[in-house]
């Protein structure tokens, strides 16, 4: 059933009754009636009423299945880009080198900037999501080409970093582009009563995509884990190489990209034939957007938020737990094991994330962060003990806790990530939906993209090191590491770790964030679609109103 909603808005304010009109399979009109009084009594929101109508999977099964593909070939550059982290931190390459390559996923904040060419700038011949997934997908590919051929000169010397964090930040602008488009069909693909799903296509294809680009490449290219699991006798390198893998990849981009030009066809939207929105005014518009009070309310909350507990990010705590003695083949061995979790999760979660409050699930889990964060950061501290110490007969019940620490964090991401995408979905005008999506993911990206390189780079600020034989030399960069060498003939040592103090730091600014700014994320989303739209038709359609 392809239903096609008549404007809420207007008739939330001058009527008590909603009629969608239903076109069914046979060409009949059928009338769904939806009684505003009644859903006010139940303590329902006029933005809520379009929840109403049961969400039904059939005729849209395919769609979602497209959805999931297009999500996973986004995944697979995240994906890539993880390993690469991982080979820095193995290579020790220091945390600063490390927070400059955490820049390639700056893109993701920054698509807000070209979204509204996205929208506005396509073929219709082609069709408007398709004018840019095309090329998009097939630069990808080009690129991951180049960079396979170049990848082992790039790795060789720490000085090289700034050219591979270039190449990777191309590859995460394209992707993001690729999002933008693919956001902004999400919004048309889907019926209205099924784009709760979008989030979990989103969630579940991103998680194939990460396990295709990051864990399955980390665990085959591992000479030690080749020879340990798939060979019968042993031999020197993985199954597979970096340059091979990133190849391969390249190979299948410009593939896909060529599939989707000639056998995905893309529905002709009545509203785009409408709409004759040039460039200016999409900017325009999307300026007022960003002024309205309730999204300047929800930047401010979330970026927050996303401050309040980066370090109990991967970004932070992966690094730490190598620096202490967990292998990358082993973290890779229990990111594989998650891999079913992280795909099935959501589709248990979707029905939480379906109704007309997702944001409470949210800061519903804050309590469970801040639990999670102090619980990784006793693990990390007595790694050593059980790794190499003495309880390292003990290393089996460790990996337990590890495993069920990561579990924990995956169940608690992916949750968040479905709120955060419901609602987004939710508020989201579909008459410019590519650059709505791309402004409302623009402030979470941003938040995390950036709490990330701060708490990476805050690392070593926040580290005190000193000789172990002259404790009042103070090894604050490479040049006194190397003066505690040549003059006390001994190395530096940690005497307090910056990780914990970050923990520390983020357990307060958490509970901070729960105390003070919970009630106003419950009030952001009790608001009518109108506090979070432009109602500005004229302007919409095609006439600027001075």
């Amino acid at each position: 059933m392809d239903v096609e909603l008549v404007d809420l808005e207007s008739a939330y304010q001058d009527a008590n009754v909603v009629v969608t009109k239903s076109i069914t399979e046979n060409g009949k009109e059928d009338e769904i009636v939806i009684n505003h009084e009644r859903c006010s009594d139940n303590g329902m929101t006029p933005s809520e009423l379009q929840t109403v109508i049961k969400p039904n999977l059939k005729g849209d099964r395919l769609n979602v299945t497209l959805l999931v593909l297009f999500y996973m070939l986004q995944g697979v550059p995240i994906g890539i880009s993880f390993a690469i982290r991982t080979y820095m931190q193995n290579m020790k390459v220091s945390y600063i080198q490390q927070a400059k390559f955490g820049m390639v996923d700056i893109p993701w904040s920054l698509k807000l900037l070209w979204a509204p060419l996205v929208d506005v700038m396509y073929s219709d011949r082609i069709g408007k999501r398709k004018t840019w997934m095309v090329p998009a997908e097939l630069c990808i590919g080009l690129l991951l080409i180049i960079i396979a051929t170049n990848i082992t000169w790039l790795m060789e010397s720490e000085t090289r970093m700034t050219t591979l964090t270039f190449a990777f930040f191309c590859l995460n602008v394209l992707a993001a582009t690729n999002d933008i488009a693919v956001d902004g069909w999400t919004l048309t693909l889907l019926k209205r009563e099924n784009l709760g799903y979008a989030s979990t296509c989103n969630t579940s294809g991103q998680a194939l995509g990460v396990a295709f680009g990051y864990v399955l490449f980390i665990l085959l290219e591992s000479e030690e884990f080749c020879n340990k699991w798939l060979r019968f006798t042993a031999q020197k390198g993985g199954i597979i190489s970096m340059e091979g893998y990133l190849f391969f990849w390249g190979i299948v981009y410009t593939m896909v990209s060529a599939s989707i030009a000639l056998f995905v066809k893309e529905k002709c939207n009545q509203a785009d034939k409408i709409s004759q929105i040039n460039v200016k005014q999409m900017y325009k518009l999307l300026w007022k957007i960003i002024n309205l009070r309730t999204m300047k309310i929800f930047t401010i909350v979330m970026l927050a938020y996303e401050f309040s507990f980066s370090s109990m990010g991967t970004s932070v705590s992966n690094p730490k737990f190598m620096e202490y003695g967990v292998e990358k083949e082993s973290m890779a061995l229990v990111d594989l094991s998650l891999i079913p979790i992280k795909i099935f999760i959501p589709i248990f979660i979707a029905k939480y994330t379906c109704g007309p409050r997702p944001l409470k699930i949210l800061y519903t889990t804050v309590p469970y962060w801040l639990v999670l964060g102090i619980s990784s950061g006793v693990l990390v501290y007595y790694t050593p003990n059980f790794i190499s110490g003495e309880y390292s007969n003990l290393s089996i019940c460790y990996y337990v806790i590890f495993e069920l620490l990561r579990i924990l964090r995956l169940v608690l991401l992916v949750a968040v990530y479905l709120s955060v995408r419901s609602f987004f979905i939710r508020i989201s005008d579909s008459r410019i939906g590519g650059t709505y999506m791309s402004l409302l993911n623009t402030v979470w990206y941003f938040g995390m993209a950036i709490s990330r390189i701060v708490s990476l780079g805050l690392l070593s600020m926040l580290t005190i090191k000193q000789c172990s034989t002259d404790r009042e030399m103070e090894c604050l960069s490479k040049t006194k590491n190397k003066d505690c060498k040549k003059l006390a003939g001994d190395e530096c040592v940690i005497v307090v770790d910056g990780y914990f103090v970050e923990v520390a730091i983020c357990t307060v600014l958490g509970i901070a964030w729960y105390l003070s700014l919970r009630k106003i994320l419950e009030n952001l989303q009790s608001r009518q679609l109108s506090d979070w739209q432009v109602n500005d038709d004229g302007l919409i359609h095609g006439v600027l109103k001075e």
